[in-house]
């Protein structure tokens, strides 16, 4: 039966990234909770998945260019887009609500508004991350093969996942030239679900599926699908949801 992971904090049910989401799916007890995170001018490490603000706040502008008060001024939105009480979290005013649970916690290093990595990011989560205890309870992740070379080389300590869908496996020349490439590279690939189904027969013969994940799948019949195979994770915006349908 494949496990349970949180996407972005349950994003579908409380505001993505948001303090409120990890202290509910933290409660709910699934097996693990995905967030995303950037690292502003001011040297802050925040939990929003946009490089941009206007999608998930009420501010506008780039992620980098936050400092420690604007950041708490900002509102979060939740899912139907309207504000709540609280502000872009930080890595460490969140990081003790995450360590009081058992799920294991999937870090998405994400890139600038320009689309370049955050210079001394990877260091930096690894420090933090491991000054909570919470080194053998992480796993790093990236779309960028680079991004992930950086984390084998500057945090080896650490689990390592590197996700792709159909553009970026494209890209790459074909989900097959992909998954040679990252082969030794990393412990989880993380597969969008319709290039999964579209590429079953190939990944399934070039992966063990026990290490990979689908996401993001978010209706019943998808997930019933998904709980037949031996997939490691179904990676899920309504965790509820699959821990429904799985029973």
């Amino acid at each position: 039966m494949p496990k349970i992971m949180a996407h972005r904090g349950a994003r579908n049910l409380w505001a993505e990234n948001s303090r409120l989401g990890f202290i509910e799916t933290v409660a709910l007890d699934f097996d693990a909770i995905e967030f995303d995170l950037h690292l502003t001018d001011a040297g802050e490490l925040v939990f929003i998945h946009d490089a941009l603000l206007d999608r998930t706040t009420t501010g506008h502008g780039p992620v980098r260019a936050l400092t420690p008060a604007s950041r708490k001024a900002l509102r979060l939105k939740d899912p139907y887009g309207v504000p709540i009480d609280e502000g872009v979290p930080s890595l460490d005013e969140v990081l003790p609500i995450l360590a009081a649970g058992r799920a294991d916690l999937y870090v998405e290093l994400k890139a600038d508004e320009t689309g370049r990595p955050y210079p001394g990011m990877v260091a930096r989560v690894a420090e933090v991350l491991a000054r909570h205890g919470l080194r053998d309870r992480c796993v790093l992740h990236s779309f960028d093969i680079a991004t992930v070379e950086e984390i084998r080389d500057q945090a080896p300590g650490f689990r390592r996942l590197i996700s792709v869908n159909r553009d970026w496996a494209d890209r790459q020349g074909g989900i097959a030239a992909f998954l040679r490439r990252v082969e030794g590279l990393v412990d989880i690939v993380g597969i969008h679900h319709a290039l999964y189904e579209a590429e079953f027969e190939t990944i399934a013969d070039l992966r063990p599926m026990g290490t990979t994940s689908v996401w993001t799948v978010n209706d019943a019949a998808t997930i019933r699908r998904w709980a037949a195979r031996d997939v490691a994770f179904i990676v899920s915006d309504d965790p509820v949801l699959v821990r429904t349908v799985l029973g």
